[in-house]
């Protein structure tokens, strides 16, 4: 009966992340667009990135006037890790290679959302997603120019699942690695697009586990200060950096495949179908990752990304603010992702399809698709049994 049940759930599974539900296509233009010059360049974009076309997720920091992204990585995977202005930061002498993100999109006119193909990190090896720190960048092609986003992030241990710690310190270490590969065409600029002060937060409890670490220092630098209760605002001065590049494209066949196994032990509020702020369950087992990137001679770039695996969830009820017991049995949960970017001379798409199944009783479930580039949806589903 179990293997009928796991059997019926990886038939909705599939099913969840091929369909979805509420869909819209062509979602609108965002309003607060901004017209900028940019190395004698006129653009008008919308200064964030978004998983949803609608919420504002990451700023716009960097801006590279007629150049295309595969062109930026063909330069930065060229880049050895000695950084000497960086050499305290944890990491500092990290190298780029194509990173494990999830998908999200831009705006630019005339050519409207537009996805973020390319992906990179700057990671250690062995550890493509951090160790447990990170420089991630997602690269959008706004027609001619290349729109990014850099950050700076932490991997929460026994996840993985990343806190953005910074928006600046990641700008600041492109803008020093893009100097290096000796294709700037002018000294960096920097044109303001969102308001100067704070954007987004680091989660209370994260910060609280990395000062524990012996991170303080580190968050010092970075600006981040605790409030007398809530999270951690980020402080940027919300300027984009603006690099003039000239990039000899020189497309040719590569094939590479990362994988990773991360083994969740986490206890954490129930991502879904939650009753209240109380309820909480504990994250087991393993979810494995494998990415694959292929060019060809002809200049087109692909991105394959999946994660899968089959986590126990065990509800807990919290006895105090830092310990948990379990108030129910463990169920498993099955996790399905897969994740595309492809850009060539003509196009570029990027998509994501993934869900989420808890086999409890009743059966509740997380589904979403989102696309961005020639097609643009998103749609999002949640089940939670109760119909």
């Amino acid at each position: 009966m179990r293997q009928n049940t796991r059997s019926f759930a990886l038939a909705t599974l599939l099913t969840l992340a091929s369909v979805g539900a509420t869909p819209w296509d062509g979602p609108e233009a965002p309003t607060d667009l901004k017209d900028v010059v940019a190395a004698g360049e006129s653009l008008t974009l919308w200064p964030y990135t978004t998983s949803d076309f609608e919420s504002p997720s990451d700023p716009i920091n960097l801006i590279f006037p007629n150049a295309d992204p595969r062109g930026i990585r063909q330069e930065l995977v060229k880049l050895d890790g000695v950084r000497p202005p960086f050499a305290a930061l944890p990491g500092g002498n990290c190298r780029w290679t194509d990173a494990m993100g999830y998908e999200h999109a831009a705006y630019g006119e005339p050519e409207g959302w537009v996805g973020g193909a390319v992906q990179l990190a700057c990671v250690q090896p062995g550890a493509p997603l951090g160790s447990p720190f990170r420089l991630h960048i997602r690269l959008f092609r706004a027609g001619a120019h290349t729109l990014g986003n850099a950050h700076f992030e932490f991997l929460i241990p026994g996840t993985p699942e990343h806190e953005v710690l910074s928006w600046d310190l990641a700008r600041d270490l492109v803008t020093f690695d893009v100097a290096r590969t000796g294709v700037l065409t002018a000294p960096p600029s920097a044109i303001g697009l969102i308001p100067a002060g704070f954007f987004r937060t680091v989660r209370r409890p994260v910060f609280l586990g990395l000062v524990q670490a012996g991170a303080g220092p580190l968050l010092a630098s970075l600006g981040l200060v605790l409030p007398p209760s809530g999270d951690v605002p980020i402080p940027t001065t919300g300027q984009a950096r603006v690099l003039a590049v000239a990039i000899d494209f020189q497309p040719g066949q590569s094939e590479t495949t990362t994988t990773t196994r991360v083994t969740y032990s986490i206890v954490a509020p129930k991502p879904f179908c939650a009753t209240g702020p109380g309820d909480f369950v504990k994250l087991e087992g393993p979810l494995d990752f494998s990415m694959t990137v292929h060019t060809n001679p002809s200049g087109r770039y692909e991105r394959r990304y999946l994660i899968g695996g089959t986590l126990t969830v065990t509800p807990m009820t919290p006895t105090s603010p830092t310990t948990f017991v379990p108030v129910g049995d463990p169920v498993d949960a099955l996790v399905f992702e897969v994740h595309r970017g492809s850009l060539t001379d003509l196009r570029g798409q990027v998509t994501e399809r993934a869900a989420q199944i808890l086999l409890g009783d009743p059966q509740q479930s997380l589904s979403w698709r989102f696309a961005a580039g020639h097609t643009d949806h998103f749609a999002r589903e949640i089940l939670c049994g109760t119909e």
